[in-house]
């Protein structure tokens, strides 16, 4: 009997030649592979046959088409019979039905096809008997469709598998487990097979013979608990590692409700610590991350490498991620080569699976962002009183007498008490200008694969509002937000039992607007404008509390030229401007087996090719030197006798109104258009691999790849990066464990000769648990592993230009000719000395390691002590405010700075260790503790600087990098007769006369002078030694609950400017604000509780010294991250829907932090200067729903 072939829907890749630079073309492809992934779904018959047999029975030939082509025949013995007649054909591209048409022609055998299940039985008439299991073991078929109902449980503690895979073997249909380990799944016959597996545990086939109700008890894998990890350009088992590497999943990055996922890495991870002191502004909030700490003066950060390339990974959505690993030591990044001194991110984005049903994933989420914390500022009472002191102080100073005393214009008393009673202005500039924002993130996702195609597609839209308060269309013709969009379409295809490709693409657009002025800029103001003047005015001048905000047609910006800016004005009157990124990522893949000349070897190569765009676009209105007095665009108000006038609330302000109309949006606009240089990226990867266990005991893995990187950014000349990579590992019984690796490589920023170096590393591991010697221990102990590696590692990350050992010359005038300096002529000049013999800074890193799992798997740690000894640190030899260090330059006659040289060594050391404990309370509660914890120290060992003498506290070789060097603060003034000491001999002269009140520092090599030789190493440095993280959590039924402590230790933060001081000088006045730290300076009266000095206005640069160990702050902190509590439906309610999950939840981030800065009112992760975007407070409800 004739079955009549269908058609099998292939991958069109008509559009490949024109993917070009566009991503929109990048979305239309999505689409086409889904359309064309959902047609391949499903199991059909035209996988084309090609067969070639010569005098063979027919029996061999159906065996080799079951072997090459997937196939599964069935039939009973009295068919086999029939099967053992000889044929000759030549088959090609012929479809299994037309194949099987030429195979049985001539003999009395049927077939059925069902999906890849063939099934031969004698043609009508002849009866049939039990089946033999021939080929395969699967019993007759009966054509009907059945319901089977059931549950998967742990074997041994009987507790239900939520999630555990159920599939009808030879077909592409199944079902999940629900949160009570049941399924239903529907299968074509009773006598089928299922195929039930589930992570951590061995899988298992069920033989149903007919039955419709099946309990299915799993059996622990504890091979399979140790998974598969991304190692460099290569996967290996956990088990048999022997690399330092830490890894985390989607699961942990989804719950943090963030833009970026760098700012959710903290805490997480042991080894990786995270600073987020680029502040919260969307669009712009990526926390920094080091691994292991800090070795250099120059960029420490990670090479990223997402599916195998070089990549940027801020905005990438944690729905496209499956997993996020980092490699630590040299064994695990001697890959890199020249890259990999400073760690390696692995990203490994999404994929189907074979034989995984088709599963759609939507996420919707919506959420509030407020600020961690603003600062706390004084209201105009204490304004008030604290202005009055400070402008004595100034006076006592200045030498005033009391009479000139008497007549300083200080706020009366009246004034004061009546600011205390409510009248005047007592603006909070924070509370006033900024707001909670929303936040939104929506993703669709479908999943799945057949045994030729797999797919994972995705697409995802985050959006963010700024905090910004005045911020909207009517004021600036666009609102203040960040857009993210995201595609991801990764499609594995089986052509052949052998050949293999990959076709990923990965898209993202940001889009971020904000108004015309600067995030610091409106910082600033909100730090530093006094709460007693306005911001708005009635337009008749009454001196009301009430608020007139900008939308008023009346309404009034207060300005003038002495007191120039005004934040409301800021937010709304400086237009807008928008950076919309365009990034398109797309990497082909072909690969094939080579099991032909040796079990186990393989090729591989692929292509990718990047491209980043940037637009962005700046409407603005024309800058006016007097602030907001004769603003064109709206009317402002000048109070006659300036200033001053603010001091007494009680009366009615009289002034003059400037000239203008309510603002109007086609006004005075500038437009500006800029087309940022564009830039692409070619990455070519060549590597052959080979996998091979040999007697069941020797397992042996062995890779070489080349790779080429070029890529361009605008006119520029060609980024190139270009090496080999060599990596080998040996193990015997998976007791005695070794690894090898090397990188080659070289790198354009290094002149011929320099360009190329050679990084090795070795590592060994030895698995005690599995010697016959530690039989005694397996009640209690699982596993137990200790493991040592060492390798030379290297990095090429210029701080400066990438010519760096070039020398050239520039086009340049002023040279002058003839007796008289009146002859001037262009010429030539060199315009920069290079360094011929620059080379690349190297690590060597020594690492031992230990891996331990006891107590029935349940408690588990990985310890990991490090050393590394960073050499020829690319350096200048100028003095950098980084660093603090006072370095030795060219003498100024040189006429040129001096060039980068390879001179600083620094050692850093330290340990990683993480955690974890996993159990179950009764039948179904599960719970988990994760805690993990990172300890590194960096000291320089030498570093080009100068000749401290026996100033050794000064000295920056045999300290911690970027130590602070602190001026050490002594005392404050007890009184005029200490003070009038102290400015006798004049050992702070340089800051100024001295009052009671001012700090007095210490003289530290007792030269009688306070100068750059007196400061000292105090505290730690700013990025923390030491990061932690906790992360808690439990299940029951279908509750879930997740926490997620974070903290850091061992820093300090040197506060500055608006952070700190009392009534900073900025932009023209001397007004600034005040804190509660400043009630508590130093006055007759609290001297021995005071813990800030006198007040003075504006700058005082003795009591205000950016060195000031007074200023100096503990930055230990600990926060409450991430918190998540979901709820999932029960399977019984949803399943008629057709759905396979459906789970509310809600989520929390940066919610708590206990810190010691009350006293300044400031976050652990502030900038330390005032100028900061708070980082954001997040609150997110989303449901999470499963097809």
């Amino acid at each position: 009997m004739y079955i009549p072939e269908t058609t099998l829907p292939t991958i069109s890749n008509g559009g490949a030649r024109n993917i070009g630079r566009s991503l929109w073309l990048s979305i239309l492809l999505l689409f086409v592979c889904v359309m064309n992934v959902f047609g391949a779904n499903a199991y059909s018959q035209s996988a084309n046959i090609t067969l070639n047999v010569n005098n063979a029975t027919i029996e061999s030939a159906i065996s080799k088409i079951e072997k090459s082509d997937g196939y599964v025949f069935i039939y009973t013995e009295e068919v086999r019979k029939e099967l053992r007649k000889r044929i000759s054909v030549q088959l090609r591209d012929k479809s299994i039905g037309a194949a099987l048409d030429v195979l049985l022609n001539n003999t009395n055998v049927a077939y059925k096809l069902m999906g890849r299940q063939v099934t031969l039985y004698k043609r009508k008439g002849v009866r049939r008997s039990e089946p033999v299991a021939v080929k395969t073991a699967l019993p007759p078929v009966k054509d009907e469709n059945v319901t089977v109902h059931g549950r998967v449980i742990d074997k041994l503690t009987r507790e239900t598998l939520i999630g555990a895979s159920i599939t009808v073997k030879g077909m592409n249909t199944g079902a999940v487990t629900d949160v009570n380990g049941n399924f239903t799944v529907t299968v074509p016959y009773a006598n089928a097979i299922l195929v039930v597996s589930y992570v951590g545990y061995q899988p298992r086939e069920i033989h149903l013979e007919g039955r419709r109700e099946i309990e299915v008890a799993m059996t622990e894998d504890a091979k399979a608990l140790e998974e598969v990890v991304a190692v460099g350009y290569t996967r290996q088992r956990k088990e048999t590692l022997t690399g330092a590497v830490a890894t985390i999943t989607t699961k942990d990055l989804a719950q943090s409700p963030t833009a970026n996922i760098n700012n959710a890495l903290a805490g997480r991870l042991p080894g990786l610590i995270a600073n987020q002191y680029s502040g919260g502004e969307p669009g712009v909030d990526k926390a920094e991350i080091f691994i292991r700490g800090k070795a250099t003066f120059n960029d420490q950060s990670p090479i990223v490498i997402v599916d195998g390339v070089e990549r940027d990974m801020s905005y990438l959505s944690p729905d496209e991620i499956e997993t996020f690993t980092i490699l630590k030591d040299a064994s695990a990044t001697a890959q890199y080569g020249i890259r990999g001194a400073n760690g390696v991110v692995v990203i490994t984005t999404k994929r189907g699976q074979a034989n995984e049903r088709a599963m759609v994933n939507f996420k919707a989420s919506f959420g509030f962002d407020k600020a961690v914390k603003y600062p706390k500022y004084l209201g105009s009472a204490d304004y008030a009183m604290l202005f009055n002191e400070a402008m004595r102080n100034d006076a006592l100073m200045n030498g005033y007498s009391q009479e000139e005393i008497d007549r300083l214009p200080l706020f009366p008393q009246k004034s004061i008490d009546a600011f205390r009673n409510g009248q005047g202005y007592n603006w909070d500039y924070f509370d006033y200008a900024f707001k909670t924002a929303p936040q939104q993130d929506y993703t669709l996702s479908i999943q799945g694969g057949s045994d030729k195609v797999q797919y994972f597609v995705m697409a995802n839209y985050f959006t963010q509002g700024t905090n910004y308060k005045y911020s909207s269309e009517e004021n600036n013709g666009a609102r203040s937000k960040f857009d993210r969009y995201n595609i991801r379409s990764n499609i594995d295809i089986n052509i052949t039992k052998n050949f293999y490709a990959k076709f990923d693409i990965g898209g993202r657009i940001t889009d971020r607007t904000s108004p015309g002025t600067s995030a610091d800029k409106v910082i600033t103001l909100a730090n530093t404008q006094p709460p007693m003047l306005p911001i708005t005015l009635d337009p008749t001048g009454d001196a009301s509390n009430d608020k007139i905000f900008v939308d008023n047609p009346r309404g009034v910006l207060f300005g003038t030229q002495t007191y120039r800016y005004n934040i409301l004005g800021e937010l709304t009157r400086t237009g807008y401007q928008n950076e919309k990124n365009t990034y398109f990522e797309g990497t082909l893949t072909l690969g094939h087996k080579l099991d032909f000349i040796t079990p186990g070897l393989k090729v591989e190569g692929s292509f990718s090719y990047d491209f980043h765009g940037c637009r962005w676009i700046k409407r603005d209105i024309p800058y006016y030197g007097e602030g907001y007095k004769n603003f064109p665009g709206y009317a402002t108000f000048e109070p006659v006798q300036g200033i001053d006038v603010y001091m007494d609330p009680t009366q009615q302000y009289t002034g003059v109104y400037g000239g203008g109309n309510k603002y109007n949006i086609d006004q005075n606009r500038n437009n500006s258009v800029d087309n940022r240089d564009q830039e692409s990226r070619y990455y070519a990867q060549f590597k052959l691999e080979y996998n091979r266990t040999f007697n069941s005991v020797h397992e042996v893995s062995a890779l070489f790849l080349a790779n080429r990187s070029e890529r361009t950014v605008g006119n520029q000349p060609y980024y190139r990066y270009q090496g080999m990579t060599g990596h080998a590992t040996y193990n015997y019984m998976r007791k005695y464990l070794t690894e090898f690796s090397f990188g080659y490589n070289g790198s354009e920023n290094f002149a011929r000769g320099q360009r190329y170096g050679f990084f090795p590393s070795a590592s060994v591991g030895w698995v005690i648990s599995n010697e016959k010697f530690m039989e005694r221990t397996q009640s209690w102990l699982d596993y137990l592993k200790v493991r040592a590696s060492y390798g030379l590692v290297g990095s090429d990350k210029l701080p400066g230009d990438r010519f760096a050992y070039l020398s050239y010359y520039e086009r340049a005038d002023r040279y002058s000719f003839g007796p008289t300096l009146d002859n001037w002529l262009d010429g030539n000049r060199e315009a920069r000395l290079g360094n011929a013999a620059l080379t690349w800074e190297k690590a060597k890193k020594t690492n031992f390691g230990i891996d331990i799992t006891m107590l029935n798997q349940r408690l588990s740690m990985s310890f990991d002590f490090f050393i590394e000894n960073r050499y020829n640190i690319l350096t200048n030899l100028h003095t950098n405010a980084g660093d603090d260090i006072q370095r030795i330059d060219y003498p100024s006659i040189v006429g040129k700075s001096s060039p980068y040289i390879n001179s600083s060594k620094v050692r850093n050391h330290g340990f990683d260790i993480e955690m974890t404990w996993m159990d179950k309370i009764g039948k179904d509660f599960r719970y988990y503790v994760k805690p993990n914890f990172t300890f590194a120290r960096n000291k320089i060992i030498f570093t080009n600087e100068i000749d401290w003498g026996t100033n050794t506290w000064r000295k920056a070789t045999g300290k911690s990098m970027y130590t602070n060097f602190c001026y050490v603060f002594d005392h404050f003034v007890a009184d005029q007769a200490e003070a009038d000491a102290l400015n006798q001999l004049g050992i702070q002269a340089a800051a100024g006369k001295l009052i009671p009140g001012d700090a007095v520092y210490k003289d530290m090599n007792g030269d009688k002078v306070i100068d750059d030789k007196d400061r000292a190493a105090t505290g730690y440095p700013r990025s923390p030694e030491i990061m932690f993280g906790v992360p808690v959590g439990f299940s029951y039924k279908g509750l879930d609950f997740s926490i997620l402590f974070q903290g850091a230790a061992n820093t300090s933060i040197q506060l500055t400017g608006a952070a700190i001081y009392d009534f900073p000088n900025f932009d023209q006045d001397k007004m600034g604000k005040v804190k509660g730290i400043h009630l508590q300076r130093w006055t007759a009266d609290n001297a021995a509780s005071a813990k800030y000095p006198a007040l003075h206005l504006g700058t005082h640069l003795n009591n205000k010294n950016s060195h000031s160990s007074l200023f100096l702050y503990d930055g230990r902190y600990v926060r409450l991250k991430n918190i998540e509590i979901g709820y999932s439906l029960p399977h019984n309610i949803i399943r008629v829907a057709n759905l396979q999950q459906v789970r509310f939840y809600v989520q929390g981030q940066n919610l708590i932090t206990w810190d010691r800065l009350d006293d300044v009112d400031v976050d652990p992760e502030t900038s330390s200067n005032g100028t900061w975007y708070p980082i954001q407070k997040t609150i997110n409800f989303g449901v999470n729903v499963t097809f």
